[in-house]
């Protein structure tokens, strides 16, 4: 028998549900293993969007048929029916995803209240999540604080970052790449997003991972080159 929120999981993990739907979706995941282990394979998306090119999100959003609304539950059945195929299928999911992210944030945006969107897999009780700052490896030109909140599916991770190609005595790029990641304490290393920190400007990374927060021994940064540039214990 399918399970009458088996259409709301994908799109309880992107945030495209509305705060009275999350609510009910949440209470419902307590009691159902099937739409628990969904949450779980799709998990990794969050992390897959935070590596999209900022300037795919500064294109204009182009007039057209727009995303059917048959999308994200069409792709949720997928997942379900064919886990043997589950690379294939997060790389689909997440492509779609992308799609689905654009007018919802142009939505949120032009909102004007000022409010936050609404965020899956959180807890319905006031956050108390904090940030805490990453410490540097030595001399280097970036400073990030990051918070890690425990969810239904894992674990989601928030990083602010500023780069600055002035902070070092020598010449360094108007820009560099760097790459968000977890370690657990089993010594497991999992990339879970990255960015593109342009000098001087204020950068914002979301990122997701299945591992539950306490399972998390380090949470880093890396440059282009592989080092450890930041790093806070878990």
């Amino acid at each position: 028998m399918n399970c009458r929120f088996d259409q709301d999981a994908a799109a309880y993990v992107i945030g495209a549900l509305s705060p009275s739907e999350r609510l009910d979706f949440e209470k419902h995941l307590g009691g159902c293993d099937e739409c628990t282990r969904t949450i779980r394979e799709l998990a990794g998306i969050p992390g897959l969007l935070g590596r999209v090119e900022p300037s795919v999100l500064e294109q204009p959003v182009v007039e057209g048929p727009g995303v059917p609304d048959t999308l994200l539950p069409t792709l949720s059945r997928k997942v379900r029916g064919a886990r043997r195929r589950r690379t294939l299928i997060a790389a689909g999911v997440a492509a779609a995803a992308v799609a689905v992210l654009v007018p919802v944030a142009v939505s949120q945006m032009g909102s004007g209240d000022g409010s936050r969107p609404s965020t899956p897999g959180a807890s319905t009780e006031p956050s108390t999540v904090v940030a805490q700052p990453m410490h540097p490896v030595g001399d280097v030109p970036l400073e990030a604080s990051v918070t890690l909140e425990s969810v239904t599916w894992g674990t989601r991770l928030g990083l602010t970052s500023t780069y600055d190609r002035n902070a070092m005595d020598h010449r360094l790029p108007p820009s560099m790449d760097y790459t968000l990641c977890v370690r657990t304490w089993d010594g497991h290393m999992e990339k879970v997003g990255s960015w593109k920190s342009v000098s001087g400007m204020e950068m914002q990374i979301s990122g997701a991972t299945a591992t539950r927060r306490e399972e998390i021994s380090w949470i880093l940064v890396r440059a282009p080159d592989g080092r450890v540039v930041l790093r806070l214990p878990g």
